[in-house]
């Protein structure tokens, strides 16, 4: 659905946003343990998190995994230096654990980070006695995900803890929701939920669990139902005062004005919205943009100003895209224009 104008824009953004904050230095590699590309974001106290996953490479698991993460400025002065662990205790020959480790304070001057191996041991298998059946992954302005966990090994699995992994499209760890504690009897299933914030970049989602003696294999989670939060609609196109046109006088100005709705609870969400007018080739003419802000679920009309420059058939496309050019809609009904006058 998305037009030649996404594209385009998208490529616009990519090579006019600050890359200084959000990207990390390069990977580092202990033996044949390597911290992959990690992703770091300001959260909502000030603290700089970080996220990421280890990879054991080795033939054999490994254990007491520490990660350092180095927080500096943007002349690569370091801040402060932490170290923190994996979600997962005992990671599996060949296998992945995400890891989330924050700064100890808020700090505004925190513009990059470099992440590091610091240590690992070798450990006994943790059997994958873990049986995961993931449910529905609903995803607006809350992750929310069920599933059924069962334990197929001998004895009680205590401490279960499931943890839902979200990754972009580079495949980097962006978020991490965790499953409340459970203990599962031997031959047992349990049903399970976790609610977790989103994160606009995530593109693909697994789940792992792991107790005091057991732990599952990764999982893909495909079964996703995503709900945009703003819903577009009465799309007009008029002069500055609101009156509509029968026609359009070439060189006068327009106003294009769609209403959306918010429909999620989230407190605040920031958008960009659209509206690109194209010839009928496919030509784009003109693109216009809008930047707003909901505070909590609600309605807002918005609108952008056009002046045409010759006469010819158009139509009108609308989105809402967030900062980060991700979709907050689906792209408002097409309209056409008519400009009949010279």
């Amino acid at each position: 659905m998305r037009s030649l104008f996404l594209s385009s824009l998208l490529i616009i953004i990519l090579f006019t946003t600050n890359l200084a904050w959000g990207q990390n230095l390069p990977s580092n590699t202990s033996l044949t343990v390597e911290v992959l590309p990690s992703y770091s974001y300001k959260a909502d106290d000030g603290t700089t998190v970080v996220l990421g996953e280890v990879q054991n490479n080795n033939n054999f698991p490994i254990t007491d995994v520490k990660v350092g993460v180095s927080f500096l400025d943007d002349n690569d002065n370091t801040l402060e230096y932490k170290t923190g662990t994996t979600l997962l205790h005992v990671v599996p020959a060949g296998g992945k654990a995400p890891f989330s480790i924050s700064s100890s304070k808020a700090d505004s001057s925190i513009t990059q980070v470099s992440v590091k191996m610091a240590g690992f041991i070798s450990s006994s298998t943790r059997e994958q006695a873990l049986d995961i059946s993931p449910g529905l992954l609903q995803v607006s302005d809350k992750l929310i995900f069920s599933g059924t966990i069962k334990n197929t090994g001998v004895i009680k699995s205590t401490n279960t803890k499931i943890y839902l992994v979200s990754y972009d499209a580079f495949q980097r760890v962006v978020g991490v929701g965790t499953s409340d504690l459970l203990d599962v009897d031997s031959e047992q299933d349990v049903k399970f939920s976790i609610t977790a914030t989103p994160n606009s970049r995530a593109e693909s989602y697994m789940v792992i669990a792991e107790s005091d003696t057991y732990q599952s294999k990764l999982m893909s989670v495909l079964n996703v139902q995503v709900t945009l939060p703003i819903v577009i609609s009465n799309i007009l196109v008029t002069d500055p005062q609101g009156n509509k046109y029968s026609s359009i006088p070439v060189g006068t100005s327009i106003k294009i004005s769609s209403d959306l709705k918010y429909i999620v609870s989230k407190p605040q969400q920031p958008f960009v919205y659209y509206a690109q007018v194209k010839q009928f080739d496919g030509q784009v003419a003109f693109i216009g943009k809008y930047e707003g802000i909901f505070i909590g679920a609600g309605d807002q009309s918005v609108s952008v100003a056009w002046t045409p420059d010759r006469t010819g058939s158009y139509y009108i496309e609308t989105y809402v895209w967030n900062s980060d050019t991700v979709p907050l809609s689906s792209a408002g009904t097409r309209i056409n224009v008519v400009l009949v006058k010279s």
